[in-house]
């Protein structure tokens, strides 16, 4: 199934399935290591830091310089327990997954996630099986699959309300759409932003990324 949705993915501002938020290259140059370490950090920081189990933004750039980069970069990371996937490429750039394996596992075999899943038409039991019928959905979909708040560790109670409710009458709006517990959401998303910022400073003060990115 795939469902059309509206807003932009990032996980600084708010974002819910739909266009991904863009990066874009002034004058159309390639993206440098440093401004990809830059990027990554502010859109994933909290699961750099282990505190969710994914993160996804893209990068509008020569996409066959960045898939060269990012390999490069998701090799030092694979030691700390992080990967890097690539969901869509196009002649503009490319739509990245960042995220932990083992919070992922952890994640997708929850009995209330699994059963959410397979109502949702996933047949995959493995982590790995999972990611490739949701990479298949980015592939296929004109739209970002609603269900992608899965993946990048939103409450259930909140990606079933976002479906439910076509987007609309949340109660609250801050990393994604709200529809259950506001306080625990709003907590979260403090958590984030202070996340975020201290690993920006960190990496300005000169902190490689690797050195920045916790290991679990």
């Amino acid at each position: 199934m795939c469902t059309v949705g509206g807003g932009t993915l990032s996980d600084i501002v708010f974002h819910e399935p739909g266009v991904p938020e863009s990066e874009t290259c002034p004058g159309g140059a390639e993206t440098s290591v440093p401004d990809l370490h830059e990027r990554i950090v502010r859109h994933c920081a909290p699961t750099l830091a282990g505190l969710k189990c994914g993160s996804m933004f893209r990068v509008n750039s020569d996409p066959h310089g960045i898939l060269e980069e990012m390999s490069a970069i998701e090799y030092g990371l694979s030691h700390r327990g992080l990967r890097i996937d690539v969901l869509e490429v196009d002649d503009g750039g490319c739509l990245l997954y960042v995220y932990r394996p083992r919070l992922l596992e952890a994640r997708l075999a929850d009995p209330e996630v699994r059963e959410f899943l397979v109502c949702y038409g996933y047949a995959a039991r493995s982590c790995s099986s999972t990611l490739a019928e949701l990479f298949d959905r980015f592939t296929h979909c004109p739209m970002v699959p609603p269900e992608v708040g899965v993946f990048l560790d939103y409450p259930m109670e909140d990606v079933k309300g976002y479906i439910e409710n076509e987007g609309r009458c949340s109660r609250c709006i801050g990393c994604w759409k709200v529809y259950g517990d506001v306080e625990s959401a709003e907590r979260r998303f403090q958590s984030y932003k202070r996340c975020r910022d201290v690993f920006s400073r960190r990496l300005a003060e000169g902190c490689s990324l690797v050195r920045l990115t916790v290991r679990c």
